[in-house]
């Protein structure tokens, strides 16, 4: 099939795509807000019973119990944060998408989920070292939603026999934004940021997934999100595979520093961070 050929049909399956829940959009919106209201975020999730009922669940679960039973949306919310309850909203809406295997890039059923947490967290904690005031909620829903192309064009990397290139020496499978639009004339940064935009998502987190791979190009008003989301993704990725400063730096684009000063130590613990918070949340986080 040609490259034009392709990318009309991936341009299909975006429109394909279901749109987000109304609750959904309008939580994430609220993120967006200088002051993100509490009361507001509780009352949109009272509008929707099985929302409600799986952040009850989630916030009495092992990883969020403090003793005392929750049983008001309230105090789930109090509980577990504005972030997470958006979270745990988009995960309701597009677990079918990301949980499933991705075969074009070799990931297995709920792997992007996994990645798309550990960055979520990580720009969540990329936010708090921004020179400029920047929310943190806002990062961490940008960090999660950053790869969502991938669930759509991992078909079309599969059926097309030329291989993505491979990563350096290190045997770490990188990102290869050069390698996908090579064999289908887009990438997933485009293709996510083209269900942004479908799905009606505020300007910021869409700019946020179509440069998350080059975050110099972003529109200056957005490039520190951009860059906390550059950086949270990286991160993950090197995080999870165990490889070091050298890959992160190979991989990074340079005009971060403007933005974002962070030392060894802090990008430590970090890590430890991600790794914490994402063997406590994941499972009571998208579980049915």
């Amino acid at each position: 099939m040609e490259k034009t050929d392709l990318t009309e049909e991936i341009a299909r399956r975006v429109d394909d795509i279901p749109m987000l829940s109304t609750v959904a959009y309008r939580l994430i919106a609220i993120l967006t807000d200088e002051d993100p209201s509490l009361k507001e975020a509780v009352k949109i999730v009272e509008t929707d019973a099985a929302l409600t009922t799986r952040i009850l669940r989630v916030a009495n679960s092992a990883a969020f119990f403090r003793g005392n039973p929750i049983t008001t949306v309230f105090r789930a919310v109090m509980q577990l944060g504005m972030k997470m309850v958006t979270g745990i909203s988009i995960g309701a809406c597009t677990s079918q998408m990301m949980s499933r295997p991705l075969q074009g890039y070799e990931s297995a059923s709920g792997e992007l989920w996994d990645h798309s947490l550990r960055t979520a967290i990580a720009s969540r904690e990329f936010a708090f070292f921004i020179q400029s005031r920047l929310s943190s909620d806002l990062a961490f829903t940008a960090g999660l939603l950053h790869d969502i192309g991938k669930s759509i064009i991992s078909e079309f990397l599969e059926s097309n026999p030329e291989k993505l290139p491979e990563g350096r020496e290190t045997g770490l499978v990188l990102e290869n934004i050069e390698g996908e639009r090579k064999q289908l004339g887009t990438d997933h940064a485009l293709v996510g940021h083209a269900i942004a935009l479908r799905w009606g998502l505020p300007e910021p987190i869409c700019i946020a997934i179509k440069n998350h791979h080059q975050p110099g190009e972003a529109d200056d008003k957005y490039r520190d999100l951009v860059y906390a989301v550059h950086l949270g993704d990286l991160v993950a990725l090197i995080g999870k595979h165990g490889a070091g400063s050298e890959e992160l730096a190979f991989n990074l684009d340079p005009g971060y520093e403007k933005y974002i000063k962070i030392s060894d130590e802090d990008l430590s613990k970090l890590l430890s961070t991600i790794e914490e918070e994402l063997s406590s949340v994941k499972t009571s986080l998208f579980e049915e």
